[in-house]
């Protein structure tokens, strides 16, 4: 087994996945957990015109991930994002910190679609204490800042108080290489 795994974290316009919302933005490191070791390896925004997308999903975005309409308007094109994603990932180990969340609610429905075109792994969260793990897919990127600040000290991944999806997968890998090294992943 390649002891590589690409750690997949995005922010959808909502919290009711396919076909209500959709991702806005996408963030991978991949890590390798024999030198205990990630680099981020994508991070963009997905372009949407705020007005189609209204009013409740703008103010989902900003109060979760502090993503703002300039934001999206900024992204690139769906079907471009997709596809780089696709072509990162493919053929390779994926994880999330609830792969209920990213995958199951999302990526397995077009244009991700990730159905046999990757290995998903084990939450990250899978062997944590029941307090850190999601109650709701939803409630993912809570949940990672919560176990991010409990379980490691000094912000290793330098994140600050960076709310995006790139922030979320610098945490989801710092927390599964201390998982790994506590024999829990």
């Amino acid at each position: 087994m390649s002891e590589e795994i690409f750690i997949v974290q995005a922010l959808p316009t909502g919290p009711d996945g396919y076909p209500y919302d959709e991702i806005v933005d996408i963030a991978i490191c991949k890590v390798d957990l024999e030198t205990n070791t990630y680099q981020t390896v994508y991070h963009n925004i997905i372009y949407y015109d705020p007005k189609t997308l209204g009013k409740k999903k703008l103010d989902y975005l900003s109060g979760i991930g502090g993503i703002f309409a300039e934001d999206i308007y900024a992204g690139d094109p769906e079907k471009k994002v997709a596809e780089e994603v696709s072509q990162i990932i493919e053929g390779n180990n994926i994880a999330a910190y609830d792969s209920r969340q990213e995958f199951g609610r999302y990526m397995t429905f077009d244009p991700w679609n990730i159905t046999f075109r990757s290995t998903v792994m084990p939450s990250v969260s899978a062997k944590m204490p029941i307090s850190l793990k999601c109650r709701f897919p939803s409630d993912e990127p809570i949940t990672i800042r919560k176990a991010y600040r409990r379980l490691l000290k000094n912000d290793p991944a330098r994140v600050g108080t960076g709310r995006r999806a790139i922030h979320l997968a610098l945490m989801a890998a710092e927390l599964m290489i201390h998982m790994r090294g506590k024999g829990k992943y």
